[in-house]
């Protein structure tokens, strides 16, 4: 069944646990965590504070993703926490490709594979289900040698960084090429896509084999959060 996962960082922050607690009641499966370093991606977002009153808020489960240079320095306070999911970028360590003024993403041909495997193993040694993000301009062949080590493949629909940019539809070719690669290995990694989702894509988007929506502006900007949902889900 197709799970749905509001981002907070779209929600209104001067209510923002009145806004988590109305997810919840909605009928949201889990809660996503946009945490973003100013480095890895253009934005500075919130930490372990604001990550902790949301556990405190709703038992959903979290998954917070490290939009981060150096996720070793944030897995082991989100895993104190108790967050479900911990899923951070295959790109680390690679290069910066400019967006325009104030605007990039990273990119990576070659990825650390040992780092990652180390990443890896550090958050499911800790409790949490470990996931790898990948950026829109990554190749989903990049990933490959990792997919039978992680729980959550994170698949970015927008260029990392603000809530509430437009879809880019290659995504739909990735999600198709893991949930191919999934099936022919007999893996059981869940397929996540994070940015843009709303009413018009949700549908192929499961269709293509996504597992969790991501939903951001489109969730906590509809009138009727629990109609969203449902309509998302049908």
């Amino acid at each position: 069944m197709l799970k749905i996962a509001p981002s907070i960082l779209a929600a209104d922050f001067s209510r923002l646990g009145e806004q988590i607690k109305a997810a919840e009641t909605a009928g949201a499966d889990m809660i996503h965590l946009d945490i973003i370093d100013g480095h890895f991606a253009p934005n500075v977002t919130f930490g372990l504070a604001v990550s902790k009153m949301s556990k405190q808020t709703t038992s959903l489960p979290h998954d917070a993703h490290l939009m981060v240079t150096n996720p070793e320095n944030y897995i082991d306070d989100f895993l104190k926490i108790g967050v479900e999911y911990i899923t951070f970028h295959i790109e680390i360590g690679g290069e910066q490709k400019k967006l325009g003024e104030n605007r990039w993403v990273y990119t990576v041909f070659i990825p650390d594979e040992k780092r990652i495997r180390t990443l890896i193993d550090r958050i499911k040694k800790g409790g949490a289900k470990a996931g790898l993000t990948l950026n829109p301009p990554t190749e989903f062949k990049t990933a490959e040698p990792f997919l039978d080590k992680i729980d959550l493949l994170l698949l970015m629909s927008v260029n990392p960084g603000f809530s509430g940019q437009a879809f880019i539809d290659n995504v739909y070719k990735k999600i198709e090429s893991a949930a191919q690669f999934r099936a022919e290995n007999k893996l059981n990694f869940e397929i996540m896509v994070d940015g843009g989702v709303g009413l018009k894509n949700a549908q192929k988007l499961h269709n293509s084999g996504a597992d969790i929506l991501v939903s951001g502006s489109s969730f906590y900007q509809s009138e009727d959060y629990s109609k969203f949902i449902r309509q998302l889900k049908s």
